[in-house]
């Protein structure tokens, strides 16, 4: 699996941490036969996506409202 890596990963906001996790998860399903390990692998990381996907949401949310009250002062 480390032939995938080839560079290191910078993870500075949500959006890298699902880039990172799809091309794992897209690692271990081309990689040979799927076994339980695998999906309950597949299945945590896919869980952590999504826990990310809305964190980067609320995170997107609160900038904006950050913005609109500061134009008010």
């Amino acid at each position: 699996m480390n032939r995938h890596f080839t560079k290191k990963i910078r993870i500075n906001k949500p959006q890298d941490i699902r880039r990172m996790i799809a091309k794992v998860i897209n690692i271990l399903l081309q990689d040979g036969e799927m076994t339980i390990d695998k999906a309950k692998t597949i299945a945590t990381l896919s869980n952590t996506a999504l826990k990310s996907m809305e964190l980067g949401d609320l995170a997107d949310r609160m900038n904006k409202i950050e913005e609109l009250l500061e134009n008010q002062e």
